[in-house]
């Protein structure tokens, strides 16, 4: 309870700046609207010239595309503070966080939270709904407590990579082009893995894992993978990462230098 005080202790300080600054809200969401229209527009334009692509048809790639879109959108608005991260440790503004009588951690996620990720879930959750109705998917009790879970799930996907490379930056100092390299990777998960070669393959489902919270999901929706061999390689990829992120931060706080005179 103490943990979830302080957040909205956290929650309210960060909204009332955020309301002296609405537009600079709105244009972030038009922003966000604009480069994620671009990328239906290419998906649209690619079925103008082929009936299907590696087997799938438009409705099934878009259940992909919202199905990763959705933990995607929750990481954005909650954990997007990960990003300050190397700026943070350049300028030595970690010292506050090591003060204070609580995980330095848990702190530096809660400071802040970014609402123009509302347009990833809004339209995440658009296309998922629109192509499980338009693909006429048998999806009952069971399958939207799995789909739940895999959005919970898939947000520690993005949450511990972000950690694990930001928190490079305590050798580094500057892990921006790492992360960044990183994230967009996450744009492959809006078509499906079989059309890459094995190696990309390899590299999204076991080296940066973004193809299990988007890719795979849409197989068992579609009814073409098991609940088990799909959910059980989610949950075991995602606690290692978590398990490699939370530690690269210890580690790193270690290594901690601070700022020079």
């Amino acid at each position: 309870m103490r943990f979830f005080k302080i957040y909205g202790l956290f929650f309210r300080q960060y909204l009332k700046g955020l309301m002296e600054y609405r537009v600079d809200f709105l244009i972030g969401m038009f922003a966000f609207l604009m480069s994620q229209g671009a990328g239906l527009l290419f998906l649209y334009l690619i079925f103008q010239s082929v009936p299907t692509l590696s087997g799938f048809a438009v409705e099934e790639i878009l259940l992909m595309y919202g199905v990763g879109l959705i933990p995607k959108g929750i990481d954005h608005l909650f954990f997007d503070n990960i990003w300050l991260l190397p700026r943070t440790i350049i300028q030595g503004q970690m010292d506050r966080y090591l003060l204070r009588p609580i995980s330095p951690l848990y702190v530096f996620l809660i400071e802040r939270f970014q609402p123009d990720a509302f347009g990833e879930l809004v339209l995440g959750t658009i296309l998922t709904s629109v192509s499980i109705s338009r693909l006429a998917l048998n999806v009952g009790f069971f399958q939207v407590l799995v789909l739940l879970g895999i959005i919970l799930v898939g947000v520690f996907v993005f949450t511990s990579l972000k950690l694990l490379t930001a928190s490079t930056s305590f050798w580094l100092k500057n892990s921006y082009p790492l992360m960044q390299i990183t994230y967009n990777i996450s744009d492959f998960t809006k078509y499906p893995l079989s059309i890459f070669p094995k190696a990309i393959r390899f590299l999204m489902t076991a080296v940066i894992p973004f193809a299990l919270v988007s890719y795979y999901p849409a197989l068992f929706l579609l009814g073409r993978l098991p609940f088990w061999q799909m959910f059980g390689a989610l949950v075991l990829v995602t606690s290692l990462f978590s398990f490699l992120g939370y530690l690269m931060w210890n580690r790193g706080l270690k290594h901690y230098e601070s700022t020079g005179s």
